[in-house]
């Protein structure tokens, strides 16, 4: 079989930036790309930071964020070349394809289905987490229609029933039904607001277009009142950008996290209190801290000042803590997260490890 070789080998030599690409003890030789795995998981198997994957394969920008796609039966290998260097090739397999018939039978035609290439990170990870919540744009959220109602007067609704809405915008026609939680608040500035908590109340589709517009209620999770929101239905889609670290200083807090819990660990979705204009993107990899206690710093003071025996008499081994000075532990790294939806102020990414249960006010930055 043919090798394909996608990007250009790395130029520098092995000792020059071994430090940066480090290889997994034991990374065989060859991977061979089934259904189910995914960009993330195939990282993992040669390296041990999944995030040094452009570096290897040296991708440019644009290449991050629209990879060649690898699709099962493809096959990946490691090799050197003589000088030491790393790469990786793909072998291109066969394309996995599936004939469907249409009926009636007497008018079927073939239609061949093909297989897509790999996500990023595992769709089933995702689309749970979203189907129980989210977060909104504010801005987004002003313009977002709201149930105006119905035409026996009721305020309260479910599955099956038919209500108006305000308009939508036009090409829009599946929905998700949500009312406004508590505002996410910037966590050195608690008078911005990044986002609200969305509370999913089930899923509409517009049946009659106009202002207002007809909608029927297909699912339905908790009552429906007048003046619940609608936003566009939430389309998974397989991820296809490449994980990799930020290429300039990112510092976030986590902020909320996704589906109602105080603490995340791996495979929920944190909320971080950065977004497209702080400089992050689809794809990015960041390093979860929890921040150090602030301890007292102990000053020992000269005991024979302190009467600690009815004579007066101190001992020279005795201390006392000076409350004034406090130093602080070193932050501990708790987990690494995948950035998977970015908005204009907050992002979501996927905890794809986690040490210890990420809490709100957790820090992310470069890993």
């Amino acid at each position: 079989m043919r090798t394909f070789f996608l990007f250009a080998v790395l130029s520098l030599t092995f000792p020059s930036w071994a430090d940066q690409v480090r290889l997994r003890d034991n990374a065989p030789e060859k991977h061979v790309v089934v259904k189910g795995d995914t960009l993330w998981d195939i990282s993992e198997t040669f390296l041990k930071d999944p995030w040094q994957w452009p570096n290897v394969w040296r991708l440019n920008r644009d290449e991050i964020s629209n990879p060649h796609l690898i699709y099962p039966g493809d096959v990946v290998r490691l090799s050197r070349d003589a000088d030491g260097n790393i790469r990786l090739s793909l072998e291109k397999g066969p394309r996995i394809e599936q004939t469907v018939k249409l009926s009636p039978r007497a008018y079927g035609e073939p239609i061949i289905i093909k297989e897509t290439g790999i996500p990023s990170i595992p769709e089933r990870a995702i689309k749970p987490l979203l189907s129980r919540g989210g977060v909104g744009d504010p801005s987004d959220l002003d313009k977002a229609p709201r149930i105006l109602g119905s035409r026996d007067a009721r305020v309260m609704f479910g599955a099956g029933d038919r209500v108006f809405a305000g308009k939508g915008d036009g090409d829009t026609v599946d929905w998700r039904i949500v009312r406004l939680g508590q505002p996410i608040r910037n966590l050195d500035d608690k008078n911005e607001v990044l986002a609200y908590e969305l509370i999913h109340l089930g899923e509409g589709q517009t049946e009659l277009p106009g202002d207002p517009q007809l909608l029927r209620i297909t699912h339905a999770e908790q009552e429906i009142l007048e003046r619940d929101r609608l936003l566009p239905a939430w389309k998974v889609e397989p991820i296809q950008y490449v994980p990799h670290a930020p290429d300039k200083p990112i510092s976030a807090r986590v902020a909320a996290t996704l589906g109602g819990t105080v603490l995340a660990g791996a495979w929920m979705t944190v909320v971080l209190d950065k977004g497209i204009r702080d400089g992050l993107e689809h794809g990015h990899v960041l390093a979860l801290y929890r921040a150090g206690r602030s301890v007292a710093d102990p000053k020992c003071v000269r005991a024979d000042k302190i009467a600690f025996l009815a004579g007066g008499e101190g001992h020279a081994k005795d201390c006392i803590p000076d409350k004034g000075d406090r130093s602080a532990l070193p932050d501990t790294r708790v987990g690494l997260a995948f950035v998977y939806r970015v908005f204009n102020k907050v992002s979501y990414a996927l905890v794809m490890k986690s040490e210890e249960q990420i809490v709100k006010g957790d820090r992310a930055r470069n890993p």
